[in-house]
């Protein structure tokens, strides 16, 4: 039995520890709340507008029916090697901006996407041959003075040199992915005709040194949202004159895969897991890639950190055979007999987002990329080249499925930039700024409004800006400019009490009770849609927990696609119309600036 003093002196102890530990729960709950991993920045703050208004760049498009092709072919035949070769040299001629980056003893660094193992025809793959193509056309400028390294850093399989190893995980399937693709019999190809080019796994040095060339680069000082403040990439891609990108057209869940989402292949695996998302090896290590996916937006931000690193000097878009519904080799493939190019890798992931039936504005890493500065996607700025027009090329792709991956590719993206104001009371019913809420018109740093706030998800949780604070009721501004009147599904999401009102009607009120958030997978209504610029305004009753909030504005499909223009175009089928909803009305632009320019609509 304790003596008195003793149990005294652990009454105190256990006292102190139950308070310490009560301080910390309260600590914990509070940080919890909300959407921890979503940052809200002012514009005024932000180091990034995008690319000045003046700036222009070009895109070229060929297809296998180009009537200027010596072998011109239907978009639904099988090429051949020839007529594949005869393709690239079409867009990459009529580009005209690849030539002039190349000059004697340039170390050229090309990054198909390589990322499963899976024969050249099944679409998942960059193919070899339009690669070869690149190559043959390079060499055809500059005979023997180039130096051509073809790279990747596959996170779906393992090289058989490293099978006895203990980067062999399982994680990975093990063998030579290279040589299943066809591009160790390209390499071949190109030695019989003297052109010499050597194969790189950018996930690892040697096997003696299996770190060797592996270097720690941070994310340049100018990136607003780094997801992280260095990555561990292959030299290869860094000490390249010229790096280009030869990605496969895909859809997945940031929306698409193309050049910027090709970027993750350059992240070494040796140092974050052979599949980039288990984690390196050794004791200091990383975590691996993708923490918190699909609740976060983690990929979209790493695609934009890897692609400031190291951006891409040329991009060559292979739309040979690509895939729909998902980006894997068991997905379905279509065919599309396209190939694309240009300097500007934001600019050719907007054209072939386009392409692929999709509006740009709601590719995630499109928009991170082009308020960076790493390119261009406004139509108005990308001169596009080529016999046939976007519009004629256009096939709708096939969504990921509603319900796959949290929804990050079937939601597509929310407007990430609004002005904030709050009250005191959690209650939808009561007009806490002083007038009716179809009247408000918010003017920035007035009234109790913020300044633009920019925020770094779809999730616009108002606790990232104000912190955690239940029982407040909270206000998001904007202004939708709509192309033309029309009507729109209203997809939206929240945790708690929510409505909203476009140019002064009240489309939505819901009274839910608390429920965690997600990102909406369907519409929860149609709105009408004015033509011109009116006000968009958010009220949310928060509660208890975190109060966030997404929502979109998506265009309403016709019962019947075009024919050839999908590969499910009866529309009726509840069904098939899913395969191709969410996709934010073309042309609808928001804002948060002042009150210039109101509307007609507005009588009040």
């Amino acid at each position: 039995m304790l003596s008195s003093p003793n149990a005294k002196k652990y009454i105190v102890y256990a006292a102190c520890f139950i308070v310490l530990a009560v301080l910390i729960g309260i600590d914990l709950a509070n940080s919890l709340q909300g959407a921890a991993w979503v940052t809200a920045i002012p514009v005024s703050q932000l180091k990034n507008d995008g690319l000045p208004p003046e700036y222009s760049t070009k895109v070229a498009l060929v297809r296998s029916d180009d009537s200027k092709l010596a072998e011109p072919a239907p978009l639904n035949t099988v090429l051949s090697y020839s007529r594949i070769l005869n393709m690239v040299y079409e867009v990459l001629d009529l580009s005209g901006d690849l030539k002039p980056l190349l000059f004697p003893g340039a170390k050229v660094v090309i990054k198909p996407d390589i990322v499963e193992l899976a024969e050249r025809t099944n679409g998942v793959n960059t193919d070899p041959f339009v690669v070869e193509g690149l190559i043959r056309w390079m060499e055809e400028q500059m005979p023997g003075s180039l130096n051509y390294t073809v790279t990747e850093g596959p996170g779906g399989w393992l090289a058989d040199t490293w099978r006895n190893t203990k980067y062999n995980t399982g994680r990975a399937s093990v063998a030579d992915g290279f040589a299943i693709a066809g591009y160790t019999a390209m390499i071949q190809r190109l030695a019989n005709d003297g052109i010499a080019a050597k194969i790189v796994d950018s996930n690892f040095g040697t096997l003696e040194n299996p770190l060797q060339g592996i270097r720690l680069v941070p994310v340049p000082e100018f990136m607003d949202f780094p997801e992280y403040p260095s990555y561990w990439v292959h030299e290869v891609y860094l000490d390249a004159d010229v790096l280009i990108n030869v990605p496969v057209m895909k859809m997945h869940t940031p929306q698409i895969t193309i050049c910027l989402k090709n970027y993750i292949g350059i992240a070494a695996g040796a140092r974050y897991g052979t599949d980039k998302g288990a984690g390196g090896f050794e004791p200091g290590d990383p975590i691996g890639l993708h923490q918190g996916w699909p609740k976060r937006n983690s990929v979209e931000l790493e695609l934009v950190d890897l692609a400031s690193i190291a951006p891409s000097d040329y991009c060559l878009v292979d739309a040979i055979v690509c895939k729909e519904r998902h980006k894997t080799a068991t997905d379905p493939s279509v065919r599309r007999n396209m190939v694309v190019a240009g300097t500007d890798m934001v600019a050719v992931d907007a054209v072939c987002a386009r392409l692929m039936g999709l509006n740009p504005d709601n590719i995630p890493q499109l928009w991170d990329a082009s308020r960076e500065g790493l390119g261009a996607m406004d139509e108005k700025q990308i001169a596009m080249v080529g016999e046939h027009s976007i519009e004629d090329s256009m096939y709708y792709f096939e969504r990921s499925k509603d319900n796959f991956q949290g929804g990050r590719g079937h939601f597509s993206m929310n407007n990430r930039i609004w002005l904030l104001n709050s009250g005191d009371v959690s209650d939808l019913s009561i007009q806490h700024l002083g007038m009716p809420d179809e009247n408000i018109i918010a003017t920035p740093n007035a009234g109790g409004w913020t300044e633009p706030i920019c925020f770094s998800d779809d999730y616009i949780d108002f606790e990232a800006w104000y912190g955690p604070a239940d029982s407040k009721v909270y206000y998001a501004f904007c202004w939708a400019t709509v192309p033309e009147e029309q009507d729109a599904e209203l997809w939206i999401s929240h945790d708690e009490p929510c409505a909203v009102w476009i140019g002064g009607v009240k489309v939505y009120e819901s009274k839910t009770a608390y429920k965690e958030p997600a990102l909406p997978v369907q519409s929860s209504g149609i709105v009408h849609l004015a033509k011109g610029r009116q006000p968009l305004l958010v009220k949310l009753a928060d509660r208890t927990k975190s109060a966030p909030f997404v929502l979109n504005l998506c265009r309403i499909l016709p019962s019947t696609l075009p024919e050839g223009k999908a590969t499910y175009p009866n529309l009726r089928i509840v069904n098939n119309y899913r395969r191709y909803e969410g996709t934010r009305v073309f042309g609808l632009k928001f804002d948060a600036n002042g009150e210039t320019d109101i509307p007609s609509w507005r009588s009040y």
